[in-house]
This record gives structure tokens, C-alpha cells and sequence, in this order.
């Protein structure tokens, strides 16, 4: 099945952000409902992070809501939280917000190795013409 070019999009700006934060390393992991769609690792700290796409259209999802749950819950070895990076529209951050509240995620004392990284949508790119009349 083909990915949208939003989620596409999302994708590709949110390992750009990890990558700005020493997240460099991707890791491979395995395929399935329970892998994240990014892992990735800091090659100096040894840290891993997770990093999850959420489109409006999940935001009511509820496999969208199990995944969020999952990755925002798991741990290392030594029992400590794992960063969770989730890329979203700008313009869906506050409905994701609320969603992690809702699913109690997120609030005033917990959910600070969570974190939303709003994304701009795609400059609108300009089609080419020739001059009217002109060779190519």
C-alpha cells in the first residue's frame, strides 16, 4: 500500500530533526504492529529514541491511539523512559495535545520524554513552462 506524501513528508522532516539532535544511527528493527517507524540511536550516548507520524485522519484512529500508548510506555532495560518523538501537521499539534492528555500520556507531572514536533506542510512547489512558442 502506498504511504500518502503527507505522512511521506512528516517522515522525512522528522528524521531530519533527529538527525539535528545527534539521533543519527538508524537502527534496524522488525516489522510489525509492535515496531516503531523510526528507531533511531546517538551513536556517542548510546541512547535510542523512537519517533511515530500522526495525520489528522489518525487522531481518531484507535490503532493510532494503541500505538501512541505503546511507544510513550516502553523502557529500557535499566528502566528508564525512551525518548518518543511524534511528528505532526502545525496545524493538528493542539488536537494532538489534547489527545495526549485524553489518553493521559501527557499532563502537568507526566510525559516529558514525549515529545510533538509540529511540522509545515511542504512549500508549494512551481511548475516549469517554456517560453510560448519555444524549442525545447
Amino acid at each position: 500500500m502506498a504511504e500518502s506524501p503527507t505522512r511521506v513528508h512528516l517522515r522525512r522532516e522528522l528524521e531530519a530533526h533527529l538527525t539535528r539532535l545527534g539521533y543519527s544511527s538508524s537502527r534496524v528493527t522488525q516489522a510489525g504492529p509492535t515496531a516503531p517507524e523510526i528507531v533511531r540511536r546517538n551513536p556517542v550516548r548510546g541512547r535510542t529514541v523512537y519517533g511515530e507520524t500522526v495525520l489528522h485522519a489518525d487522531l481518531q484512529s484507535q490503532r493510532c491511539h494503541e500505538r501512541l500508548l505503546r511507544f510513550s510506555q516502553r523502557r529500557t532495560r535499566h528502566r528508564s523512559s525512551i525518548l518518543f518523538f511524534i511528528a505532526v501537521a502545525a496545524d493538528d499539534e493542539r488536537e494532538l495535545q489534547a489527545l495526549l492528555e485524553q489518553l493521559e500520556i501527557r499532563n502537568g507531572t507526566r510525559g516529558g520524554h514525549v515529545h510533538v514536533v509540529p511540522i509545515q506542510p511542504p512549500a508549494p512547489t512551481r511548475k516549469r513552462t517554456t517560453a510560448a512558442g519555444g524549442r525545447r
